[in-house]
């Protein structure tokens, strides 16, 4: 993905060579845009929970990539990897829809799995 703009407020460093991992991440002033939408479905909204988020959404709408990608979030930033650019980009395109769609995000808050993102 050559146009970082494309996924903002998200970042997607893909590797160079000799380097097969790409990162994702969200920073959390970014979070904070979109926290109250989290908090009116009672989940947190900081690292931890769009991780949550993000496993439920893998889990549930793209199965196939559940083994490839690595999850490693913080409190304050929301980090996932993958030797996979394709899997990290859907990821990302979901993950980015949502944030941009305040009602999307809601509906993806409230269906996901409580053992990932607990309300």
């Amino acid at each position: 993905m050559n146009d970082a703009s494309a996924l903002a407020p998200f970042h997607l460093d893909e590797g160079g060579e000799g380097d097969p991992w790409h990162c994702l991440y969200l920073f959390d002033g970014d979070m904070e845009r979109v926290a109250d939408v989290f908090e009116e479905h009672n989940a947190e909204s900081h690292g931890h929970g769009w991780q949550g988020l993000a496993v439920s959404l893998v889990r549930s709408r793209m199965p196939e990539f559940v083994d490839a990608l690595q999850f490693g979030s913080e409190a304050g930033t929301f980090v996932v990897t993958s030797a996979d650019l394709n899997a990290l980009t859907r990821l990302a395109g979901l993950l980015h829809s949502a944030f941009h769609h305040r009602a999307l995000l809601g509906e993806l808050i409230q269906e996901a799995d409580p053992r990932f993102l607990p309300r």
